[in-house]
């Protein structure tokens, strides 16, 4: 599957692997690139690209704290007929031929099969970290506050914390840590949770890479990212492998993200 994946989508053996299992975000390049491998025609690709924007959708209605329901799509697998069972008395012969004005039921390759169950998968992961596809304008007004850790000198791990306003439908608050002394910068591998009262939890935050030297100052910067930004995000968590990864960062953040919060901290 790797050596039949396009260039654009370069994934190593085992960022694969968290894609197909749900553990990373699957962005909708990988999913079509898998389905073509797998053996999915231009109109299968199409349908599993329309189902992906509709999670999409509901994972924006999730976030607004609606009740959602997520069902596999009713063409992605197809109920088996019930064959009645032959009474004792009844003769078994072979089973007659399907009329001839019956056409026959396609055979879908296992390739196929496996791929199509594999990327259903991924798709429903997508619940946790689906992106918004509609235009989104920038919120001028946007801003985050950061409120914990409140100390100015932190561990290389920490759980960050603080408050918003006017993260608007559609963009994502993500926190990335600008290393001055690299001059790059290295974000998180996922965006932050908003919540409905502004409150916002980036979860376990890493500051700095492991081997940094302890006594260097950093400074968090978030900022909110569109749907574009937000994909190269993910892409740069998948070409380094995931959190244990090599983590070379980034020079610049990618366009479609607007600054809107930061705060120095000193790694102890």
């Amino acid at each position: 599957m790797l050596r039949g994946l396009p260039d654009e989508v370069r994934l190593s053996r085992s960022a694969l692997a968290k894609a197909l299992r749900g553990d990373t975000f699957a962005y909708l390049p990988l999913v079509r690139a898998v389905l073509r491998t797998a053996g999915a025609d231009e109109d299968e690709v199409a349908a599993w690209t329309t189902y992906w924007h509709e999670l999409d959708g509901l994972e924006q209605r999730r976030r607004r704290n609606e009740t959602v329901t997520a069902d596999p799509p009713p063409w992605a697998a197809s109920p088996s007929p019930v064959t009645p069972s032959p009474s004792p008395s009844a003769e078994v012969g072979p089973e007659p031929p399907p009329p001839a004005s019956e056409p026959s039921r396609r055979r879908v390759p296992v390739a196929l099969v496996a791929g199509g169950a594999l990327v259903a998968g991924v798709v429903l992961a997508l619940l946790s970290v689906a992106l918004w596809s509609g235009p989104i304008g920038p919120s001028e007004s946007a801003s985050a506050t950061v409120l914990a850790p409140v100390t100015t000198t932190v561990p290389k791990t920490f759980r960050l914390v603080g408050s918003s306003r006017d993260i608007t439908d559609g963009r994502l608050l993500w926190a990335a840590t600008f290393d001055p002394g690299t001059g790059r910068f290295f974000p998180q591998d996922k965006p932050c949770l908003v919540r409905t009262d502004g409150t916002f939890d980036c979860g376990q935050y890493y500051l700095g890479r492991q081997f940094d030297p302890d006594t260097d100052r950093y400074r968090i910067d978030l900022f909110v990212a569109d749907s574009d930004a937000s994909n190269a995000l993910l892409q740069y968590q998948i070409d380094k492998g995931g959190p244990d990864g090599p983590n070379p960062g980034i020079p610049t953040l990618p366009a479609g993200t607007t600054v809107v919060g930061d705060r120095w901290y000193t790694r102890s």
